[in-house]
């Protein structure tokens, strides 16, 4: 039983350094397609009920929990950053359509907004 522990947080383990990889090479479908794998694997963590190791498997479990945790803190830093590309991606894609009205300009939907600003003019009167 005590080793069950020890491989559910190696499949974990082993999923992050997935997304990672994913994410590493901006891959964000790769890694969106790991995600269902990730929530089963830390289902089944969270799921598992405490034990006490043997003194004979603690080292292993050491060396799975360390490396679990340096793999979430790059997983936590790559999904930054493939947020932040995304995000730039789409001001960029934004930024390169046409717009369909002009900025500041009213009219009624459908109504023509006129190419050229209509000249100033001025009436007075003098008696």
């Amino acid at each position: 039983m005590s080793t069950r522990l020890i491989d559910t947080v190696t499949d974990l383990a082993n999923t992050l350094a997935r997304e990672n990889a994913a994410l590493d090479a901006l891959d964000l479908s790769g890694a969106i397609a790991l995600l269902p794998e990730k929530r089963r694997a830390l289902t089944v963590l969270t799921e598992t009920e405490a034990i006490v190791l043997r003194p004979d498997l603690r080292p292993a479990m050491e060396v799975a929990l360390r490396r679990l945790r340096d793999l979430s803190a790059e997983n936590r830093r790559l999904l930054k950053h493939a947020l932040t590309v995304q995000s730039r991606v789409t001001e960029i894609v934004a930024s390169a359509l046409p717009r369909t009205e002009a900025a500041g300009r009213y009219a009624a939907p459908g109504a023509r907004i006129p190419a050229a600003r209509p000249a100033a003019w001025s009436l007075i009167a003098r008696a």
